[in-house]
């Protein structure tokens, strides 16, 4: 059964139309695209969803509707996470949305987020493999991030693995859009600035009490969404995106500390100008670095391996799984 899922964030809206393959149990996907209308912008200040948001939103669902149709799609699920969870009128957008799109919106607990967040984004990296470590995933949004982690999971995933297996997680309100209208507000930012958000990010991430730190054995940290492929775009130089080289790229530690460097020394002009992967994510993308930067450094991991997919897979799973016979 093809499947529509549409992951609607503080930043993007991205669409997932794909085939479930049962005997291999692998995802076949037809369509995967993002578009980055920013609806979460002012969320974190007033707590109130824009009205040029509203329209935004029904335009571009619309379009995926259409879309979804064009490919024989036969069921849309569309779910929202960070900055519809904090916003006062979540209801009137919901009900804005059903009116002029027919689409339900299903709005996520950060936990569910966090758990088919971890499962979308490694589904396709440890099929088949050892997997006798601590796994991560750091899901870095707009208005949040995402931290998962699970050990030692079965080298063959199944229904009942999927729905069932220990996952640990947790959300934190940290995100890039809600980091550069809290505390980055000029580019490039100040260094007082970078040290009051980093001091915002370090106390925030003081709370993921399920890593644990007296486990030296190796560990594999896999990163999903706009900041983290963007990152993997630019260390391998590419003019512009494409999924197929960045999946599975690595990044290191240095890494990362020299591409915030980069970053900070170019105006907005010249980051617009490094490609089209840059739309939409110029002035967020030294947020987003500092979130991922904090993260690693705090925790003592040196690398991360970049995953393409993330919620909008996981969901598609939860989709199938679950209406499966």
């Amino acid at each position: 059964m093809r499947k529509t899922t549409i992951d609607i964030g503080t930043n993007t809206i991205l669409m997932l139309i794909a085939d479930f393959d049962e005997s291999t149990f692998k995802i076949n996907t037809v369509v995967d695209i993002q578009r980055i209308p920013r609806l979460g912008k002012g969320v974190d200040s007033s707590r109130n969803i824009l009205p040029e948001s509203f329209q935004k939103a029904i335009n571009i669902l619309n379009e995926y509707k259409q879309i979804s149709k064009k490919h024989h799609s036969e069921q849309i699920t569309a779910t929202a996470t960070s900055f519809i969870r904090d916003s006062h009128n979540k209801h009137e957008l919901i009900s804005e949305i059903k009116k002029h799109t027919g689409i339900e919106i299903e709005i996520l607990p950060g936990e569910e987020e966090a758990r088919w967040t971890f499962w979308g984004g490694i589904f396709d990296k440890i099929q088949n493999s050892n997997n006798n470590r601590q796994i991560f995933t750091i899901d870095i949004g707009g208005g949040s991030t995402e931290i998962t982690s699970a050990s030692n999971i079965p080298a063959k995933l199944n229904k009942e693995i999927l729905l069932t297996y220990p996952i640990k997680g947790k959300s934190f309100n940290i995100g890039s859009v809600r980091l550069n209208e809290k505390f980055l507000k000029s580019h490039p930012p100040s260094v007082s600035a970078v040290k009051k958000a980093e001091e915002f990010i370090n106390e925030s991430l003081s709370q993921f009490e399920e890593f644990d730190k007296s486990d030296k054995s190796d560990k594999l940290l896999i990163g999903v969404a706009g900041t983290i492929t963007t990152l993997g775009t630019v260390k391998l130089r590419l003019p512009n995106f494409d999924r197929e080289s960045v999946d599975g790229v690595d990044l290191t530690y240095t890494d990362i500390e020299n591409l915030q460097t980069e970053f900070s020394s170019k105006s907005l002009t010249e980051l617009y100008k490094m490609g089209d992967y840059m739309e939409g994510r110029a002035d967020i993308i030294i947020p987003g670095t500092l979130i991922l930067k904090c993260f690693m450094e705090k925790f003592g991991l040196h690398k991360l391996t970049v995953s393409t997919r993330g919620l909008r897979y996981g969901i598609f799973l939860r989709e199938v799984l679950i209406h499966s016979n």
